[in-house]
């Protein structure tokens, strides 16, 4: 049997699964409603959803699966899911005037897998927020925000028409900007940028960063592999840079 289309244009219109739902909650995000199985058996964590949601002022619904399974498609839900609205992207500027601010700049990622698993680890690693570009790269989608496990909801996400002009912003700003390339001589771990204020440029899962984009990073680096492939997943890569960061900052 075919599974269900979902639609991936939706710019985050739900948001599935406990754990996501949840940090929408913590972070006062906005929503419409929330649907529980019916099926679903009492736990904690659906406590703790609907005593969040209660104080928010959210209805809740209980619902037979069968209604979840309608609005996801195929879509792991765990038996919750948020009526969102569309996702609220915000301004870059409001980034750039952070105070030594830890930037991921994502160069035409299309996968959105991997866009939520690089939010997630933007949050684990304290980066200030993600900055993509609206053409040609993945969006803040359902999908998106399931697999990053709440992180889109708490990690601040700028949607720029040009990115090269966004880095020029960040440039202009005081923001040093150390792009990620297998083929660069320098390594991460001897790069005097990488710590606050910096932009880390990701490229595409397939050609890496772009010319325009290359030429305005002011350090390319690799992270050093001694593997038979030679490269990192682009989300991995993300992950492990954004880690380097973070160890300079609490050292």
């Amino acid at each position: 049997m075919p599974r269900p289309n979902r639609p991936e244009n939706d710019e985050g219109s739900f948001l599935a699964g406990r754990r996501p739902v949840l940090e929408l909650l913590r972070a006062g995000r906005p929503a419409e409603k929330i649907l529980v199985a019916s099926e679903l058996d009492p736990s904690s964590l659906i406590g703790d959803i609907r005593k969040l949601a209660n104080a928010a002022a959210v209805p809740i619904r209980t619902v037979p699966k069968v209604e979840i399974d309608k609005i996801v498609g195929g879509m792991n839900h765990q038996g919750v899911v948020a009526v969102t609205g569309r996702y609220r992207y915000v301004p870059l500027q409001r980034l750039l005037e952070l105070e030594s601010p830890q930037l991921l700049f994502v160069d035409k990622v299309t996968d959105p897998h991997n866009l939520g698993s690089l939010l997630r680890s933007a949050d684990g690693a304290g980066f200030s927020g993600v900055v993509i570009p609206s053409h040609r790269s993945a969006a803040v989608t359902s999908t998106v925000r399931r697999v990053s496990a709440g992180a889109a909801e708490v990690v601040p996400v700028a949607r720029v028409t040009n990115l090269g002009g966004a880095i020029d912003q960040a440039k202009a700003a005081g923001i040093w900007i150390l792009g990620l390339d297998e083929k660069a001589v320098e390594d991460i771990w001897t790069s005097e940028l990488a710590e606050p204020p910096v932009g880390l440029v990701l490229g595409a899962e397939d050609k890496g960063i772009s010319k325009g984009i290359r030429e305005r990073c002011d350090q390319l680096v690799k992270i050093p592999t001694s593997g038979r492939l030679g490269s990192l997943n682009v989300a991995v890569a993300g992950a492990v840079a954004m880690f380097e960061v973070a160890r300079r900052v609490v050292r």
